[in-house]
């Protein structure tokens, strides 16, 4: 009987009869391969006998299973297979379009959303992977991941293929640069939004951080572009790991740079300075940050041959992204804003441009992800301490984390700036939110980070649906808590 997959010298034979590659075995089905991968908290090669029982024809994994009913293929790493096994499997989508990684710290799904709207607007059929939506053109699939497992993310640039995309604009995470997520996509470009502090309970230091993020550069062709902020501490070290021409943008420094001669409360104008032209836009998003983000689309688009007039009409169009600088008000309430900010300096910047408002106090409701880097937390809350007039503590996601001792990681970087900074604990995220809200007088302004557009909190091994922005505007219409109370707080 012939294998179902071989791998030789040449690389996989995959038969046409395999129906897919999949590394959930839960997710298996008839005639797939199932990829037995080693987790952080799972080991897949424990899973590979329910793989075959759910139709598995092959299975592959690092250490080899005598009982397994059928072909085994030992491979170095699983990760490494599994992405050359998709990437076979759905015949190299990725060769057939432009395509785009955005990576950074902060910003990089603005930049995502917005370079793929401008290249839309200036008629190129694009799609995009996104942490908020994954949309191939002929499907928009929920994102689970920042950056999808390679099965899928193959998967949905093969639906772009056979779509017709010509671009296709992808978010790569650290992790997914790690994980082997990304390899055999073939970039002719990468952008670099920044890089700052965040995850370090996963890549240990920041070295090793910068490093991944480095990596995706140091595999970019000499026919490809690296656009980089030259303006982030670590652009001389990542310039310095590629071999592809590189274009840099920044607000003072760089080849493509902005003066910004209006800072509103809802808007940015800024003179854009380009290589090849200057012109002036009218953006619909403010603070200084979305300004280098503008300037990374900027200097993507122009690189794809949009037009100057075509591209500041299509920046001056830019579309909200979910999650980020949402603005919800009633009136007669205090202005309410849900944004992602879960590091330290997303934190910093999005309290820096609460200052254009001219509100009288902003309130902050803040919260820390479980199981993620623990040093963080304080940071953010000195963060707090310094920007805010009035802090609530809450849960985000804790996982199995202890909610109480994490808020407790975030009050003592508050200590440490005032030790009498008032501050409250209300664990219960939509209480949290409404003790905020009816806490604010109307000229103030109410800041709620962390989840952004996420629709689920994960509380132990429960998970639940909780979605700011609904909190908000249930909260914002009705009266929810004793007004006696919220009073004393107030004051």
């Amino acid at each position: 009987m012939k294998a179902a997959i071989e791998r030789g010298p040449a690389g996989w034979r995959i038969d046409p009869g395999v129906t897919g590659i999949a590394i959930d075995s839960r997710a298996v089905v008839p005639g797939n391969v199932f990829v037995a991968i080693p987790g952080a908290s799972h080991d897949g090669h424990l899973f590979a006998a329910q793989a075959v029982s759910q139709g598995a024809v092959a299975i592959v994994g690092e250490r080899l299973d005598v009982t397994a009913r059928v072909p085994y293929v030992v491979v170095p790493s699983s990760r490494m297979a599994a992405a050359e096994l998709a990437d076979e499997f759905y015949g190299h989508p990725s060769q057939a379009m432009r395509c785009v990684a955005v990576t950074g710290t902060n910003g990089k799904t603005s930049v995502v959303y917005w370079l793929t709207h401008v290249l839309r607007y200036a008629g190129f059929k694009t799609g995009m992977v996104s942490s908020v939506v994954n949309d191939t053109g002929l499907h928009q699939h929920p994102a689970t991941l920042t950056t999808p497992e390679s099965p899928d993310l193959q998967q949905y640039l093969a639906e772009m293929r056979d779509y017709g995309m010509t671009h296709a604009v992808v978010e790569v995470s650290s992790h997914g640069i790690v994980q082997q997520r990304v390899r055999h996509v073939s970039f002719e470009m990468a952008v670099l939004t920044n890089i700052t502090r965040e995850h370090l309970d996963f890549h240990g230091s920041m070295d090793r951080y910068v490093g991944a993020k480095s990596r995706l550069f140091e595999e970019l062709s000499p026919n490809s572009l690296g656009i980089l902020n030259a303006e982030d501490q670590y652009y001389t070290t990542v310039r310095e790991r590629t071999s592809a021409p590189v274009m840099s943008y920044g607000i003072d420094q760089g080849q493509v740079r902005a003066v910004i001669l209006e800072d509103g409360p809802n808007h940015s104008v800024v003179d854009i300075i380009h290589p090849a032209f200057r012109a002036t836009a009218r953006i619909p998003h403010p603070g200084r940050y979305n300004v280098f983000n503008v300037l990374a689309v900027t200097a993507a688009a122009s690189w794809f041959g949009v037009p100057p007039d075509l591209l500041v009409e299509a920046l001056e169009h830019l579309p909200p992204v979910p999650g980020r600088w949402h603005v919800l008000h009633e009136t007669g309430r205090p202005m309410v804003i849900v944004d992602y900010a879960h590091t330290p300096d997303g934190l910093l910047q999005v309290l820096k441009s609460l200052g254009r408002l001219g509100r009288t106090a902003v309130w902050l409701v803040l919260g820390a992800r479980g199981g993620r880097d623990h040093g963080k937390r304080p940071e953010m809350g000195r963060i707090a301490a310094m920007l805010a007039d009035h802090v609530i503590l809450t849960t985000d996601s804790p996982y199995a984390e202890d909610p109480a001792e994490i808020a407790e990681s975030l009050a003592k970087g508050i200590r440490e700036v005032d030790a009498s900074k008032l501050y409250r604990l209300e664990l219960d995220r939509t209480k949290a939110i409404a003790l905020a809200i009816e806490s604010a007088a109307p000229e103030d302004v109410v800041l709620i980070t962390g989840r952004g557009p996420e629709t689920t909190q994960h509380i132990g091994s429960q998970s639940v649906r909780l979605v700011d922005a609904e909190v908000v505007q249930n909260v914002l219409k009705t009266r929810i808590g004793t007004p006696e109370d919220m009073k004393s707080w107030r004051d």
